[in-house]
């Protein structure tokens, strides 16, 4: 074939009204599996840690193009967020029905069950003022959202999904443990219906490195259970019972359960215990962890001292306070390390001029770190943490070794799960300072295997094609694209307790049972008396009766 015929064929195709056609259905196909939608986001108040996750969610949507995102933040939480994403606040009377809005600072002494009071409180105060803020709830209508983005942890956001009639994505920054998931009592915000298998999954009160457990600590395990139900129903249920009665909201109304289309959990099965989950629960991975990024010049030359001692990050979070007495006791034994140290701390936490405060010369006190890039630097050795979600997944990420002192919630059982995986060693707030703490603080810093068993753990992390935040935000493309249908919620909570636990098959198949052995007893019983008892009065008994039995009939006849 000549040049010239080729060329003319090649042009026949390229004006071909088949092409095009094909080109123009492929495009639309490509519309519409990447429909743009409205996403509403209503962060937890007073849960920075939370904030973030949520943030690299939205951040990611809206950089695909298309997608508007507006976020409902209470005016108290510092918030910053892309031009691509809209903010619009909310406040809060923090003196509502004469109680002070309370302080949600958590110290060594703080007791778990004041602490989570006072949060419901604060939470229940921060929803009051969004549904009494007619501004804020005007706007929100405006924005025509297609779907929500929220936690259930904060109870407003299934009345919030309510009152615009929207489906919502719920989104759980904690460790998925239980009974956290599933609240036992009826009109709970948190009721996901996970699968909870109490032979070896621990409860977030259990303290174990193991799922093997044995059978007291099995026993444990239970009492841990009926332990936080009880404490949940008597200090979360009174709140969430009358911020919903409040607005005549039922939770537990099958429209209002459907509204609830899928959780996404910034965990990974690398690190969580395992357990069974139900298809509407997606693991993606954490969110925040990423490669590093160059450091800002104060931290730079820092780590960069450090080359032949290697550093020691210290941080304990937004939420978690040190006293002054764990400061200086704490400053005290990072002096006798043999690397630099490089500790975060609050304004609030720094000991006055009057306490003796003696910072060593190998410790450097900043009020803010870029954690994940310091995280990522080479030259840091370990990282002593209260251990977070988002920080044990940032140091796991990266590969180093954590000295873990968790204060209260899932930090207690993130604690056992990297001493399980042999990532690190535990000490208690209240052991600062302490001679086992600077025997942990020696231990990491000078024992290769935490160290080889936190970069094996990395590996796993990153041993993915997508990124997290990638998977995450597909899947809330995908909620839009299939207009929120529910279609991967299992019927648990449409099932009674009584249904959903078997306890009424079970107990029909044992009251049968009963019946079935007591009546083979009786039957066992009569056999054995007139049949098995030989030539006596009772086979004769039983002959004169059926001998007796057949006469009369033959009188009958």
């Amino acid at each position: 074939m000549s040049n010239s015929l080729r060329r003319a064929k090649d042009l026949n195709l390229l004006y071909s009204p088949v092409k095009w056609i094909v080109l123009a259905w492929t495009l639309c196909a490509v519309n519409t599996i990447c429909r743009a939608g409205n996403i509403l986001v209503l962060p937890t108040p007073l849960a920075r840690s939370h904030h973030m996750g949520m943030q690299a969610m939205a951040s990611e949507l809206a950089q695909r193009g298309g997608h508007q995102v507006m976020f409902l933040v209470m005016d108290m939480d510092p918030f910053t967020t892309t031009p691509a994403e809209s903010v619009v606040s909310y406040g809060v009377d923090t003196t509502a029905h004469g109680e002070q809005f309370p302080d949600l600072r958590i110290t060594a002494d703080t007791s778990c069950a004041v602490w989570w009071t006072q949060f419901g409180t604060a939470l229940k105060h921060a929803c009051t003022g969004l549904m009494s803020n007619d501004t804020a709830m005007k706007l929100a209508r405006a924005f025509k959202a297609d779907v929500m983005l929220a936690e259930n942890l904060y109870p407003c956001s299934a009345l919030l999904a309510h009152k615009l009639e929207l489906p919502w994505v719920n989104y759980w920054a904690p460790a998925p443990l239980e009974p956290d998931l599933t609240s036992l009592w009826s009109g709970a915000n948190r009721r996901l219906f996970q699968p909870n298998p109490l032979s070896y999954l621990p409860q977030s009160w259990m303290r174990t490195t193991t799922q093997r457990m044995t059978f007291w600590q099995r026993l444990e395990n239970v009492y841990h259970y009926w332990e936080y139900v009880v404490m949940d129903s008597l200090y979360n249920r009174p709140l969430v019972h009358l911020l919903y009665k409040e607005h005549s909201f039922d939770p537990d109304a099958p429209a209002e359960r459907r509204r609830l289309v899928l959780t996404i959990a910034p965990a990974h099965w690398a690190v969580e215990w395992l357990r069974p989950i139900t298809p509407n629960f997606k693991m993606v991975g954490p969110l925040l962890p990423r490669p590093a990024q160059p450091l800002p010049q104060e931290f730079n030359a820092f780590m960069a001292q450090a080359a032949d001692q290697g550093v020691l990050l210290v941080s304990v979070g937004t939420i978690a306070q040190l006293g002054h007495d764990q400061v200086v006791q704490m400053a005290a034994a990072f002096a006798k390390l043999p690397c630099k140290v490089l500790w975060r701390l609050t304004s609030s936490e720094i000991p006055d001029a009057s306490a003796p405060f003696r910072l060593g010369s190998n410790t450097k006190v900043v009020p803010w770190v870029p954690q994940n890039d310091i995280l990522a630097h080479p030259h840091l050795r370990a990282f002593l943490s209260h251990v977070g979600m988002n920080s044990m997944y940032e140091a796991l990420y990266h590969g180093k070794p954590i000295v873990v002192m968790p204060f209260f919630a899932d930090q207690l059982p993130n604690a056992e799960k990297v001493v399980a995986k042999g990532c690190g060693v535990q000490v208690s707030p209240a052991e600062a300072g302490s001679r086992k703490f600077s025997a942990a603080l020696d231990d990491v810093l000078t024992n290769s295997r935490y160290t080889k068993a936190a970069q094996a753990l990395s590996r796993k992390l990153r041993a993915r094609k997508n990124t997290p935040v990638e998977e995450a935000a597909d899947l809330m493309e995908h909620v839009l694209e299939t207009e929120g249908d529910a279609y991967l919620k299992t019927p648990d909570d449409e099932l009674s307790f009584l249904v959903r636990s078997s306890i009424d098959t079970h107990a029909s198949v044992g009251i049968s049972a009963a019946l079935t052995v007591a009546l083979l007893w009786k039957l066992s019983r009569v056999f054995a008396r007139y049949v098995v008892g030989g030539p006596g009065k009772h086979r004769n008994d039983l002959l004169s009766l059926l001998i007796g039995g057949k006469k009369k009939r033959e009188k009958s006849f």
